[in-house]
Parts: C-alpha cells; sequence; structure tokens
C-alpha cells in the first residue's frame, strides 16, 4: 500500500509539474518519466491499440518560433487519457509538409472558434508517429531499456558476447549476471591474464586483490604413469621419463589468489559455507575455467585478530590463532581450497 501510495504522488506531482512548466522537459525526458508510471502498460510504440498507451501525443498547430519541443500538457480525467502537446515534428508548423495556410486555419479554428476537429483528426497520426519516433530513440538507449529489466534489450546484446545470449544461460551461478554484463569487456576477452582477474575479483568484493602465478605444488601420478622397471619402458627412460615416487613437483598449473588484508567481517564471508566464497569460485569458473587448480589466501589485519577465548564465536581452524601477544604482522596463513568446500 506504501508503494502504492508514493507511486500515485510521484505520479500528482509529475502531472503537475508537466502542466506548469512544459518547457522544462525535453521531449525524450518527458514520455520515459510518463512510461515509467505505468508498468503494467506496454511500452510507447510497441502496443496495438490506441487505448493502451498511458499518454496521447498531439501537435500544437503554430507558425511562431518554438522555444521548446514541448508546448502543454492536459492531465485527462476518468473518461480520458492524459495529452501532451509538441511543437517540433507533425504535418503543421514552417517546416510541416502541409502548407502553412492550413496550420494558420487548424489553430484559428481552436482557439477563436473552439472546434478543435481539424487538429485532432491530424493528431491521429500525430499520436502513432510520435510514439514510433520516442521508441526509435529508447530502443538505442540502454538505461531507458533496463527501466524494465523484464524486456530489456541490452541484456542479450551484451550478454552474446561472453555466453549469456538466452534465458536458458542466466542465474546459473552465484554471480550475479548484471555485474557479469558489468565486465563484459574483460569477460568476452579471448586472452586471459592475471591482470584481469585482480581487477574483477577486487572491484567486486572492494578488496585488495592479487594472484599469484607458477604456484607450486604437489601433482599426483597415475598408476600407469609411475615408473616400475622392467614393467614400463614408456616411462623409463633415464633422464627423460624416469620419475622416483607415486608424485612429482609442479609449478605450471596452479595459482593463488590472495585477498587482503582485510577487517574480520570480510575475512568470515570468505569462510566455507559463505555466499562470498561460492561468488569467488563463480568468477573464477567464468574467467579462467576449469583447466587450472587454484586456492585462496585470505588475510586478516593483525589488529583485527580476535583472542583466544574459551566460550566466544571464533572458529577452530578459522578464525582461531594461539598467541598469547599481539601479533606482529597480519594473519596470512589461512589457504582455502575453495573449489573443495563449493562444489
Amino acid at each position: 500500500m506504501a508503494g502504492e501510495n508514493r507511486q500515485t504522488a510521484y505520479a500528482l506531482e509529475l502531472f503537475e509539474t508537466l502542466r506548469r512548466a512544459p518547457h522544462a522537459y525535453h521531449f525524450f525526458q518527458a514520455l520515459r518519466r510518463l512510461e515509467c508510471l505505468y508498468p503494467e502498460k506496454p511500452r510507447l510504440g510497441k502496443s496495438l491499440r490506441v487505448a493502451d498507451d498511458p499518454v496521447r501525443l498531439a501537435q500544437e498547430p503554430s507558425l511562431a518560433f518554438a522555444p521548446a519541443t514541448l508546448a502543454a500538457f492536459d492531465p485527462g480525467g476518468a473518461e480520458r487519457s492524459a495529452r501532451l502537446y509538441e511543437y517540433f515534428l507533425g504535418l503543421f508548423g514552417p517546416h510541416g509538409p502541409l502548407p502553412t495556410h492550413l496550420t494558420e486555419y487548424a489553430r484559428g479554428r481552436s482557439r477563436n472558434d473552439g472546434d478543435p476537429t481539424f487538429a485532432s483528426f491530424a493528431d491521429v497520426f500525430h499520436h502513432r508517429m510520435l510514439c514510433l519516433f520516442y521508441r526509435a530513440w529508447a530502443d538505442v538507449q540502454p538505461t531507458v531499456s533496463y527501466d524494465r529489466p523484464e524486456t530489456d534489450r541490452f541484456h542479450v546484446y551484451v550478454g552474446a558476447h561472453l555466453g549469456l545470449g538466452m534465458p536458458s544461460l542466466w542465474n546459473r551461478d552465484a554471480a550475479p549476471d548484471l555485474a557479469k554484463l558489468h565486465y563484459a569487456g574483460r569477460l568476452a576477452c579471448q586472452t586471459r591474464n592475471p591482470e584481469g582477474l585482480e581487477a574483477i575479483l577486487g572491484d567486486f568484493f572492494k578488496l585488495p586483490v592479487a594472484v599469484d602465478t607458477f604456484v607450486g605444488h604437489w601433482l599426483p601420478l597415475d598408476e600407469h604413469s609411475r615408473c616400475r622397471l622392467g614393467e614400463t619402458p614408456a616411462t623409463g627412460v633415464l633422464g627423460l621419463t624416469a620419475v622416483i615416487g607415486e608424485r612429482v613437483w609442479d609449478c605450471q598449473h596452479k595459482f593463488r589468489i590472495v585477498i587482503g588484508p582485510m577487517g574480520l567481517a570480510e575475512f568470515q564471508r570468505f569462510l566455507p559455507g559463505s555466499d562470498s566464497l561460492r561468488r569467488l569460485v563463480a568468477w573464477v569458473r567464468n574467467y579462467v575455467g576449469e583447466e587450472l587448480l587454484w586456492d585462496v589466501n585470505l588475510i586478516l589485519k593483525k589488529e583485527e585478530v580476535p583472542p583466544l577465548v574459551l566460550g566466544s564465536e571464533t572458529r577452530l581452524g578459522w578464525t582461531t590463532w594461539l598467541s598469547g601477544q599481539p601479533p606482529a604482522r597480519d594473519a596470512d596463513d589461512l589457504k582455502l581450497d575453495a573449489v573443495t568446500y563449493c562444489g
């Protein structure tokens, strides 16, 4: 009810402002605001019937120099629609296709004789022409298109460059689709680099982010890849393919995302089970893919390290540190395999 009252109050205020000072609004600006007042109606230029349009558009017959694009606004009433009059486009006026004496005739009949029949007949064509003129402008404006997100055209246009061109591809992971469109320049690029990932994560989470490349880790060997004397000639060439043990040290297939230093509240947002950790995994998958291994290193500011107190809300192994003295440096020892926790 409160929302409806606010909408009604805004509509009355807009109607009154347009009635008193139509020259204060541009044609496109006024129609956009009027269109937003009636989200249940078709967009101007899209309706099949004139009765579905929230406002009727008309041209003011005049040969005078137009001081603005809009001439007048009639709020209408219970039995008639609101009517917006403009100067700049139509059959009448010094730039119109009709002879100027017909503009004088229409203006004289309307103002002197109280008979707007001729002008009203021309407005049958003006209304549709002006609606289509407004629609041609609005369809190429991203902000105007997003006034109604359910019919936003640019969502599809931009999303097609990064795998979001169809509704079936929307809302498929924890990363918000609107944020993906914001970073379309990064996500649509064919080359991926640490700087791009840092830029996306740092801007999205509003925290310091760095990517460490070539992080070493132990890579386990499959059973058939292990060296056995006399059994595996393909993997037993000394100095080339012979490996002692069940794993090898690898520095080519893993990177580390370092986030922080940050406060305790932000630190807890990235612990297992949190929405921020799921969004982090989704962003890495969208930008990097699945071919590389990675983990995340969370750094807590030293002044935010909580003391270890029995009965407190600290989590063992995540937000607990054994120390009787204030830490001398930031706590940077927590490293998470985020994919394992988020699936």
